[in-house]
């Protein structure tokens, strides 16, 4: 979000994403320290019920923030299982067994130009529409395009007295070097992972128009997606961004407050060629069909969001649904539901969280968790406590 936006819902929903998931708490010139643990019960495993489910997913976090003259730094560390880089495919699965996880969720330096121009080098937000209101289930179907952080520039444009600004992007790579686990909310596996494919030389572009309380904008990315270094089924290596494909997506959305109401909304398209664009070329190699893999194809993912403040209290949901085009696999329009709600106890906030997938009970269902086909409806629950100071 740019500074216009947050000024829009920075009562609520913004607190509720920003704050636990960025730098926010972390004043100027000052470095801060939070924590998180979960307990999750999901109603549909047996082995959570025999365990009456789990308490999990720990993280502690450093954050950094400082300003000198124009200049500025702005920095994130998680440490813990719970710190949201692991996507639960290939080598990720493995780290996340791995108690000692680290991963850098943001490392960048800026510079202000007067009041109106901003400049940030480094791993930074992707100024690409908004990021959901809950806090531990995540983006949900529209994983790929919520909470993202990639190394590259930024261009920030926000005049005074004026109801337009915009944010432009390069992002060199989707994590330093060819690294997927970015911390991102991307449990859809949208942008590949370390063993099939990643984003690179990308740009965004974020229009945005504010009047009265509310915020419109349109988002735009388009770039490439590489493969990463892998073997054929005869131990050749194939070297990463052997083979190149191109990805795009757009995206038209609003946020802004009505009393003591949030509320937003989006749509986006989006399209990484035809789902079996990285076989082209690397079957002479001698790989397997079914061992190789596919992008998320083309489709579209919406989002509505409304959160309430009452005092303490904040609540609210996020209504996701992806439709994949028809090339992919022929799987439903899919919807999933989150409701929940946060309390302000002091050093942080307590989360109660209810997610619903494939709500309307679709045969061929794809979920946020990534899978797809033969997904009854699923109900989980989140307890959530995290402390900052």
């Amino acid at each position: 979000m740019n500074n216009k936006t947050k000024s829009l819902v920075l009562s609520g929903a913004a607190v509720a994403l920003a704050t636990p998931m960025s730098s926010a708490l972390a004043l100027d010139d000052v470095v801060g320290f939070g924590a998180w643990f979960n307990y999750n019960y999901d109603v549909d495993s047996d082995a959570s019920e025999d365990r009456y489910g789990d308490l999990d997913f720990e993280s502690f976090n450093i954050y950094a923030n400082h300003q000198h003259g124009d200049w500025f730094f702005d920095g994130e560390v998680r440490l813990g299982a719970g710190s949201f880089q692991v996507s639960g495919a290939g080598e990720d699965a493995d780290q996340a067994a791995d108690r000692n996880v680290i991963g850098i969720k943001e490392l960048a330096i800026g510079r202000h130009y007067g009041e109106e121009w901003t400049m940030t080098v480094g791993k930074t937000e992707v100024p690409f529409t908004y990021s959901r209101f809950n806090f531990w289930p995540g983006e949900r179907l529209a994983s790929g395009f919520g909470d993202q952080y990639n190394p590259g520039i930024r261009f920030d444009f926000d005049p005074v007295n004026n109801p337009m600004d915009m944010s432009f992007m390069y992002i060199k790579s989707q994590n330093w070097g060819t690294d997927t686990t970015s911390l991102d909310d991307g449990t859809l596996g949208h942008w590949g992972s370390n063993d099939t494919y990643h984003k690179i030389n990308t740009l965004v572009a974020d229009l945005g128009f504010t009047q009265g309380d509310f915020r419109y904008g349109a988002s735009l990315q388009a770039g490439q997606l590489a493969n990463q270094n892998i073997e054929d089924d005869s131990g050749n290596e194939i070297t990463a961004a052997e083979e190149i494909e191109t990805h795009w997506a757009a995206g038209l959305y609003t946020e802004g407050t009505v009393g003591a109401w949030d509320l937003a909304g989006q749509l986006v398209h989006y399209d990484q060629g035809d789902i079996d664009e990285f076989y082209s070329g690397l079957d002479n190699a001698g790989i397997d069909d079914d061992e190789w893999f596919e992008t998320q194809g083309s489709g579209q993912v919406m989002m509505l969001s409304a959160g309430f403040n009452a005092g303490d209290w904040y609540h609210y949901g996020d209504l996701t649904g992806r439709s994949p085009d028809s090339d992919f696999d022929n799987l439903d329009d899919t919807y999933d539901l989150v409701l929940g709600t946060r309390y302000n106890y002091g050093p942080g906030w307590i989360y109660a969280e209810l997610q619903l997938d494939n709500i309307t009970g679709e045969d061929d269902g794809i979920t946020g968790d990534g899978d797809a086909g033969d997904r009854d409806s699923t109900q989980a629950v989140y307890l959530t406590m995290d402390y900052y100071f």
